[in-house]
């Protein structure tokens, strides 16, 4: 089963499977197409007797539970349209993504033919389906791309048992999977597991530290651009105004990523990390200097657009931060315990204190 690792890609497969994805029971009154608002959104009309009714499916790359979280508010927006109601696709809906939405009073399908759908008199919840496009690979090292999202997950609270049901559920990969790598985890002594209780991280600062050896930003393809206007701050702006597809496919680190956390209006540089330079690098490209009127430069760029090496990892945990896509904490300081600068000093500090564990201070920049 070809792996559906984009929103596009979830899209895509849901448009051309909808009879496989939209639950049988609406499939014989269904019609679904791209809605004509935005094509990003799949839109499902539903006729019976009455009016036509519209339920809007915003797909997303997983069902991350931060993830469903931070478009919550984007969902109720859609669903204050007129016979309208909104709910996300996503190709597979984990326990723990599934439980925010029903919280939330939204629903999902998942393109395995899980379902949670509430509105006017229909109710349908179908579930127990396993996950047919997560990641049955054998990782080759701990520090690899998607073998890493176990470690941030573990991470993110290192004196809780987290189970590996809910680590799979989140990171979107298979229950084996996870186990191999939890497995190494504990013969390298970086976790404590309990028989039916979880894995909790022993020894954050050394396990990071190892990865520091396995990774730097430079492992990274950058490519250098100058913007037209000098100050970053308007580029900011440009960067919360984005239209679909652009606006939710990118996420700030190093310098940028820190002058947004800590409020800061501008930045010397920004680095874009971007998912669709691992695709179509040369349309991305286009794309985004248009978007963000760049010119391609050499020795005074001020703006770096980057394929990343973690092309899953990267964008796990991020976060929004006044309107910006920030990458995650854990994540900022990978990127910059290497990197070299009279003001990266201060700024791997002010991420370090971010951290919820200790970690080594950068001393050679």
């Amino acid at each position: 089963v070809k792996l559906l690792r984009t929103a596009f890609d979830v899209r895509s497969y849901a448009l051309k499977n909808w009879r496989k994805v939209i639950p049988e029971l609406l499939v014989t009154q269904t019609e679904v197409h791209l809605s004509a608002q935005d094509e990003n959104l799949l839109q499902v009309d539903l006729q019976g007797r009455g009016p036509v009714q519209r339920l809007l499916l915003l797909p997303l790359a997983s069902g991350e539970p931060r993830l469903v979280r931070g478009l919550l508010p984007r969902l109720r927006e859609l669903a204050r349209r007129r016979d309208t109601w909104a709910g996300f696709v996503v190709p597979h809906m984990g326990a723990s993504g599934a439980k925010v939405c029903r919280e939330a009073g939204v629903g999902y399908i998942d393109c395995c033919g899980n379902a949670y759908l509430r509105f006017n008199s229909v109710v349908v919840q179908i579930h127990g389906n396993r996950n047919r496009f997560a990641s049955r690979k054998r990782p080759r090292t701990l520090f690899n791309d998607k073998a890493t999202i176990p470690l941030r997950i573990l991470l993110e609270n290192p004196g809780e048992l987290v189970t590996t049901r809910e680590i799979a559920d989140r990171g979107g990969m298979s229950l084996g999977w996870v186990s191999q790598i939890l497995q190494q985890l504990h013969s390298k002594g970086y976790v404590e597991r309990k028989r039916g209780g979880g894995t909790r991280i022993i020894d954050p600062p050394r396990l990071v530290g190892d990865w520091l050896q396995q990774y730097t930003f430079e492992h990274n393809s950058v490519f250098p651009f100058r913007m037209k206007n000098s100050r970053p701050g308007e580029t900011f702006q440009k960067l919360r105004t984005l239209r679909p597809p652009l606006f939710e496919r990118y996420a700030l680190t190093l310098d940028a990523a820190v002058a947004t956390l800590r409020g800061q209006l501008e930045a010397k540089q920004l680095h874009l990390y971007l998912p669709d330079l691992s695709h179509d690098r040369d349309r991305a490209l286009k794309m985004w200097s248009e978007a963000l009127e760049l010119k391609p430069a050499g020795y005074d760029a001020n703006c770096f657009l980057v394929a990343p090496t973690y092309r899953f990892a990267a964008f796990f945990g991020m976060h929004r931060v006044e309107g910006l896509r920030v990458v995650s904490d854990l994540q900022l300081y990978l990127d910059l315990f290497h990197s070299h600068g009279a003001s990266r000093p201060k700024a791997q500090t002010a991420v370090i204190s971010r951290l919820p564990f200790l970690v080594e201070t950068p001393t050679a920049n």
